[in-house]
């Protein structure tokens, strides 16, 4: 969710009902080096976002312990260790999913920010590395015995990328082998699937990531039951809401390119959405893009759901 569960966003996600959000990836190099954008932009949120999960990124010790220090400093309300992200830019210096390859190192850098932290202290895990190494259990035995107060299970390799099922029986292996809350993640893209994903694992709790790319409305548990101008009227007020809020946290430049990829994301797959996309991306100031999305958002059929085969860029 980097570049996507920024401020303005996770303000529309909790209006809709997410009962707690978290930042997109702060990497703690950044942090610790004082790049502004790091500490001023990424790392930034509203007052009404509170209680807030900040999220930090990294590879050691020595920048994970004054980072995740500066972010409860700042006001975060939980620190969450993402031991998830696939992205090779990522796992090639040892952050994200390849911290779940050394156990025994990773145990002594949780066990240092542990030391530090006063306020709950959360990690984000994936299933394993690959199919051989499928290792979610033991870390999360292991997190749980150095002081984690609660664990994130997304069910697919780092090999799997954002590829296939997530495989749920290991978010259920992770719920029996520890006492600690966890929480589920991983194809879930309505209410409904988070109610199936609690009955099936036995989870406390389910996080919605990229379920909720241009559709913020998934966590209300009521708009499943609107009818379809019902819904066609919640998304508009919802789109109409996020739009003012990406100008307002972003400079100009950054939150024209914002709006589009978030209205792009909005539309779906949605009849005639390529062709709305390359206007889209083609309009150079916030009226333009406004006027596009508006004349393409009025044409649509509320009555005639999205498409989910067609890609979303």
């Amino acid at each position: 969710m980097a570049g996507i569960s920024n401020a303005a966003y996770r303000t529309v996600a909790r209006e809709c009902g997410s009962a707690l959000t978290t930042s997109e990836e702060i990497d703690a190099t950044g942090l610790t080096r004082k790049n502004t954008k790091t500490r001023y932009d990424i790392a930034k949120y509203l007052p009404e976002e509170k209680p807030i999960a900040l999220q930090i990124l990294g590879s050691n010790a020595e920048t994970l312990v004054p980072g995740a220090q500066w972010l409860q400093d700042q006001g975060a309300d939980i620190i969450d260790l993402n031991m998830g992200c696939p992205v090779q830019k990522i796992t090639k210096t040892g952050r994200g999913s390849a911290m779940m390859k050394d156990v025994e190192k990773t145990a002594k850098i949780l066990e240092a920010m542990r030391a530090v932290l006063t306020i709950p202290f959360t990690i984000k895990i994936r299933s394993g590395w690959d199919e051989m190494h499928l290792n979610a259990v033991e870390v999360a035995k292991m997190a749980e015995d150095v002081g984690v107060d609660a664990i994130t299970v997304h069910p697919r390799t780092r090999s799997q990328q954002f590829t296939g099922l997530s495989k749920w029986d290991m978010i259920s292996q992770v719920v029996d082998a520890v006492n600690v809350p966890v929480t589920g993640n991983g194809d879930v893209k309505s209410m409904s699937d988070a109610r199936r994903m609690a009955a099936e694992t036995g989870v406390e709790s389910v996080m919605i990531g990229r379920g909720a790319m241009g559709k913020p409305w998934v966590f209300d548990e009521s708009f499943e039951d609107l009818s379809p101008s019902g819904k066609y009227e919640y998304q508009t007020r919802v789109i109409n809401r996020h739009m003012p809020l990406i100008m307002e946290h972003f400079p100009e430049k950054v939150g024209l390119i914002q709006m589009q990829r978030h209205l792009s994301w909005y539309a779906g797959g949605r009849d005639r959405v390529r062709t709305f996309r390359v206007e889209l991306f083609g309009a150079e100031s916030y009226q333009e893009t406004r006027d596009v999305f508006d004349r393409y958002w009025a044409s649509v059929d509320p009555s005639v759901s999205e498409q989910p085969n067609v890609a979303v860029v």
